[in-house]
């Protein structure tokens, strides 16, 4: 019963038309994140004649994505659900453990998240950590802020007309759009994220469209920007919603300016999102049974200008350092809306050598640079969703050498023999005794993933977690530990699909 306004009190609202929606484009052939073999339900083989025996359900997805300069492969858990009368009896959990768990860790995904309800996927090993969504939007105080083209620019005027036009790529376009699309071109701030590859551009401007069968499908417009002057290509826009339009993406090249383009651009972008919608020009085709008659409509549908008056709003939701942020701050109000999501690291040992080339960079430009040091992290306990009690990770000469999930803080009496051994080898091979750096932390199970994504500082994390801290290694360890996992924003387009 997803619905997309509020339910008046006493109201039983009607079946939801978005979530099936949602939940049929994941199981086309042509959904770029999920296969058929990315599903799973639970059935009661006893149901009565008549009733659906399907009374639970997941889904695994994979979605490309990077962590600093690294790619890599985010797992999702998506269309997750249990018939009411079924709840609380374990199938998540199983659904969870026995298969969706084993099926991303076996092909690789070093790091999973949820959009979920509250609290609930904490026991299920997950926990509070990467932004969910878009940056905090700005929402335009008025439309009006939008200028128009000046009157004498107009081409009924003798005027050339809009600076900047808007065409709809195809698939000839896939990788201008792709190159387009980077965190570099879109001038995001944000340390990780999901990435708009050609596989994203592909299913949006072919697939969405070819195969819509719901209002609530091909819910996304993208446009390639042409310099009307020049008559060559130079920026990408995305827009989506209505009545609230969301600019969720605005690129230019280098060569162009976004002040001289931002009024050229939101303008065209208003005028189209009035008009029919790509589900409504759809209709309006199919209705229409001769070609002639249809070609009329198509070449209608084209001219349309702003006249059916659905946008009622609009709101920038781009990078807070985006040029466009800046330009519309003064008429545009800042939407707190950012919250998290829920974060599994089945491997803190792998997801470290996965980012290694970053946690390395940041090490090499740092005062601690070509650091030979043993970390050592106790986290009390294994619990669900930890490898391990404890981690270890090695680094050389400021290189990350290896990591392993399986240490356990030696006993007393351990470390006493250990480094009775080492003196014994040192005076038996006639060299002086060398005792290795090591720096040592504590984290309460499951919290060291805040801080490893960096979502929160180490300060922020003895502040808020009393079992964290720093118990070898003094202002150096804690230095290294803020050099290597700094405070970050993040970027995750979740439902793009």
């Amino acid at each position: 019963w997803y619905q997309l306004r509020p339910i008046p009190e006493g109201e039983i609202p009607p079946r939801s038309e978005f979530v099936p929606a949602m939940v049929h484009r994941a199981f086309r052939s042509d959904c770029r994140i999920t296969t058929v073999y990315d599903f799973a339900l639970v059935e009661n083989t006893r149901a009565p004649e008549g009733e659906n025996p399907i009374i639970a359900g997941i889904s695994l997805q994979q979605d490309i994505g990077y962590f600093g300069k690294v790619k890599l492969m985010y797992g999702i858990s998506e269309i997750i659900a249990t018939h009411s009368d079924y709840r609380n009896k374990g199938l998540m959990r199983r659904l969870f453990h026995d298969l969706v768990h084993p099926a991303s860790d076996l092909r690789g995904d070093v790091i999973q998240i949820i959009a979920g309800i509250p609290h609930f996927y904490r026991q299920f090993g997950y926990e509070y950590a990467l932004d969910f969504g878009s940056y905090n939007p700005q929402k335009l105080n008025d439309l009006t802020s939008i200028l128009p083209l000046a009157e004498h620019e107009s081409v009924e005027k003798g005027g050339q007309g809009e600076p900047f036009l808007l065409r709809t790529p195809s698939v000839d376009d896939l990788p201008y759009l792709a190159e387009m699309s980077t965190p570099e071109k879109r001038l995001s701030q944000a340390g990780g994220g999901l990435l708009y590859d050609e596989n994203y551009w592909r299913f949006w401007i072919r697939d969405a469209v070819a195969n819509m069968a719901s209002k609530f499908d091909a819910s996304r417009n993208h446009w390639i920007i042409v310099d009307a002057k020049t008559g060559k290509d130079c920026g990408v826009a995305m827009a989506r919603g209505c009545p609230m339009l969301s600019i969720e993406m605005f690129v230019l090249d280098e060569e162009h300016n976004y002040r001289d383009a931002m009024h050229s651009v939101l303008r065209q972008i208003l005028a189209i999102s009035n008009g029919p919608t790509a589900w409504e020009q759809k209709q309006q085709l199919e209705e229409v049974k001769d070609a002639k008659e249809a070609k009329e409509v198509k070449e209608q549908q084209g001219t349309t200008t702003a006249n059916q008056n659905n946008i009622r709003g609009m709101t920038l939701s781009l990078d807070p350092e985006h040029p466009i942020m800046k330009l519309f701050a003064s008429k545009s109000t800042v939407m707190i809306t950012k919250s998290k999501m829920y974060t599994r690291i089945p491997s803190y040992a792998n997801f470290l050598l996965k980012i290694a080339p970053v946690l390395e960079d940041r090490l090499a430009q740092s005062c601690l640079k070509e650091i030979t040091v043993i970390w050592q992290f106790n986290f009390f306990r294994k619990v669900v969703g930890s490898a391990g009690k404890g981690l270890e990770v090695v680094f050389e000469s400021g290189k990350l050498i290896s990591a392993r999930d399986d240490w356990v803080e030696p006993s007393p009496k351990e470390k006493v023999m250990a480094a009775r051994e080492r003196i014994a080898k040192a005076k038996e091979e006639n060299r002086p005794d060398f005792k290795p750096l090591v720096y040592q932390a504590q984290f309460a199970p499951l919290t060291f993933t805040r801080l490893v994504v960096g979502d929160l500082t180490m300060d922020q994390m003895t502040d808020i977690y009393a079992e964290c801290g720093i118990r070898e290694g003094g202002d150096d360890a804690k230095l290294m530990l803020d050099i290597l996992f700094p405070k970050q924003t993040f970027h995750f387009d979740l439902h793009s699909w």
